[in-house]
């Protein structure tokens, strides 16, 4: 777990009033668990598990908080499955995998799939690696998470071009320079 990476789970606990607490009694199959009371809201981390293992865990139980507790009403999904699409391939694509998602989605994938997503959001695919290497059972979860920050990374990079590529002529030329 980098710098980076450790400040960005601090301030999303911190912005969450969520307390971390490392600990060394856990059993070694227990990487970590929130207890979202409002006396408590704490994350607790099993202490001997590897910063890989801390970063992960941590933002899996604030997925819990946020999709589960927080917010329990609906089931959140990322925004790039939430979205209306204009192009009949992603509204296809989009369906598909929301009805796939509903069906194989637990809370545990959904917690697993927000978290995977926000440690490519912060640039820690290290820590992704290493997940995956040590949890083959979260590999589906993975490619479903990289596959959306993937294409939202692409559009993102597409607009940004079209938008470099176009600004030289706007500076030129503008509707209210006649």
């Amino acid at each position: 777990m980098t710098r980076k990476t450790k400040l960005f789970i601090r301030a999303l606990a911190d912005h969450l009033r969520l307390r971390i607490k490392y600990v060394n009694d856990l059993p070694a199959k227990v990487p970590g668990f929130l207890d979202p009371s409002k006396a408590s809201r704490t994350i607790v981390v099993n202490a001997s598990k590897s910063k890989s293992d801390h970063a992960f865990t941590i933002l899996h139980e604030v997925a819990h908080y946020i999709l589960h507790y927080k917010r329990s009403h609906r089931t959140r999904l990322p925004w790039w499955l939430a979205r209306k699409w204009k192009s009949k391939p992603m509204i296809r694509f989009s369906k598909t995998t929301k009805r796939i998602a509903s069906r194989t989605l637990n809370d545990e994938r959904q917690a697993d799939l927000w978290a995977f997503c926000a440690l490519f959001q912060i640039g820690a695919t290290d820590d992704v690696l290493d997940i995956v290497g040590q949890y083959p059972e979260k590999n589906s979860t993975f490619w479903l998470s990289f596959v959306g920050c993937i294409y939202s990374g692409i559009k993102f990079r597409v607009k940004r071009a079209f938008r470099t590529i176009l600004h030289p002529f706007s500076t030129f030329y503008s509707p209210s320079s006649g």
